[in-house]
Parts: C-alpha cells; structure tokens; sequence
C-alpha cells in the first residue's frame, strides 16, 4: 500500500484518488460519491480523469481558513 502523501506537499491538482487516500475514502465508494454529487471537495473532470485541487483538499481539511464569509 502507498503511503498517505502530505497533502501540503501536493500540486496544484492531482488524481482524485490521492485525495481519497488522504480521506479514508475508498475506490468504489469515491465514485459513488462523484457520481451523486457528495464527494467532499470539488472534483474537476478532465479529459474523462478526475483531479482534486490541493486548495480544495486543505480547505477541507481545516489547513487553510474559508474566507467566504459563509457560517458554518
């Protein structure tokens, strides 16, 4: 098994199931949840792949503050 990157670490973008790894998240239950619309970070398909931005995965994760003014 691979090991857990540091998600501070990452690019700017990058396959979907790294962030999944970072997650708990496993294969099939990340499709599931891309295909229903409930994947926890935004999922950017391209060219049929799907990626995750590292921005999007810290917010998440709480390493970097939401500044949208919304409250949670």
């Amino acid at each position: 098994m691979k090991p857990i990157p540091d998600p501070q670490t990452l690019p700017p973008t990058f396959p979907v199931q790294t962030a999944s790894r970072i997650l708990g998240i496993g294969r099939n239950r990340t499709y599931d949840l891309i295909k229903s619309g409930d994947y926890p970070v935004r999922v950017i398909e391209s060219g049929g792949r799907y990626r995750v931005s590292r921005w999007d995965l810290l917010r998440y994760l709480g390493a970097i503050p939401d500044n949208t003014g919304a409250r949670k």
